[in-house]
């Protein structure tokens, strides 16, 4: 006969046969099965932490007894992220882990010098750990890489993240913006996703991504173009058509697999084009001439009124042949008697 046995409080056993596994929990009692095997395994498809523990078979025949203790340990590994977020005017790195267990080891570097990172975020404890850690980017020019290790897993993750130089584009002008993986993380049979993003007030906005399982490339905007030939040789580099002055901005490359997180930044400025510029030089130019005409217009009529108002209260008597009055700088003329005739300036008489 084989038993399993599990030394846990009130988990007494888990015994198999013919590959048939039952668990019994709250139990004092041992239960023992016929086996016609001298090798009994234990094979769980679906562990838990619950499960963590030390296990005992034992294996009874006529001529002899065989125990033997099993220590089972479980690990969870959730693929972790790296994140790229603007706050205010600071920029920050998250690396982050939903579900790790036991607590993992993170390490952060700047050009690859390891350097201390003390503000990480961690839920849980009984279960597994939900983990959050933050790094506040104090050098564009530098390139970072976190790193989460699960010692128990013997897995290992990496996020890389690298800004590069500034473009300066003019407006209907093209830019080329490159993202190539990093050969210390990359493997073209590994599954993978490339994605393009840009930032628009600190939020990102997917231009484009590509998966490697279907080689499907997905585009959402128009302007955006991939070099399927490139892409073959594990280049995806863009290109943005048509630039106007709204694609100022961060364009963000993430390519990330099980294993790891590789993000590019490139940071591109669009200027007017001179004919936009020429164009904005005429309006600023234009504006403020009609404002000033207008409000010159406005003060001609206003002083007009002011002087037929003050003619009326000297002649009230004039006051109906008033009609019109001239510009500033110059005397209203004086309205004709009522006894006279108009006659005409030209002409015989």
């Amino acid at each position: 006969m084989v038993m399993w046995n599990i030394l846990k409080p009130r988990t007494h056993l888990l015994c198999m046969t013919n590959m048939f596994c039952t668990r019994h929990e709250g139990t004092d009692s041992t239960v023992f099965l016929p086996h016609s095997h001298n090798i009994s395994e234990w094979i769980s498809r679906r562990v838990s932490l619950l499960d963590e523990g030390i296990y005992t078979c034992y294996v009874g025949t006529a001529i002899q007894v065989i125990t033997n203790k099993v220590v089972l340990k479980v690990g969870v590994f959730l693929t972790p992220v790296m994140k790229y977020e603007k706050r205010n005017t600071n920029s920050f790195l998250i690396c982050s882990v939903l579900s790790v267990y036991p607590r993992p080891i993170i390490t952060w570097k700047m050009d690859n010098i390891p350097i201390s990172e003390n503000n990480m975020e961690e839920t849980g404890s009984l279960d597994s750990f939900s983990i959050n850690s933050p790094l506040n980017i104090t050098g564009s020019n530098s390139s970072y890489e976190c790193t989460i290790e699960n010692s128990l897993l013997k897995q290992t993750w990496t996020g890389r993240w690298t800004m590069k130089d500034g473009l300066h584009k003019m407006q209907r002008e093209h830019v080329s913006l490159s993202c190539q993986p990093v050969n210390d993380y990359f493997s073209p049979n590994q599954d993978f996703k490339v994605t393009w993003s840009r930032m628009k007030s600190g939020t990102f906005s997917i231009l484009a991504y590509y998966l490697s399982p279907s080689q499907n490339t997905i585009i959402n905007e128009s302007r955006f173009s991939w070099n399927k030939e490139l892409i073959n040789q594990s280049d995806f580099s863009m290109n943005l058509m048509d630039l106007n002055l709204s694609d100022s901005g961060e364009y963000l490359c993430n390519i990330s697999s099980d294993e790891y997180t590789l993000l590019t930044i490139h940071t591109v400025h669009v200027e007017p084009s001179q004919e936009t510029a020429s164009h904005n030089k005429g309006l600023w130019i234009l504006v403020p001439s009609v404002i000033l005409a207008a409000v010159l217009l406005i003060w001609t009529v206003k002083h007009c009124r002011a002087q037929l108002e003050a003619r009326r209260s000297r002649h009230p008597a004039d006051g109906a042949q008033e009609r019109y009055c001239v510009p500033p700088g110059e005397h209203c003329p004086s309205a004709p008697d009522n006894g006279e005739e108009n006659v005409p300036l030209s002409g015989k008489v």
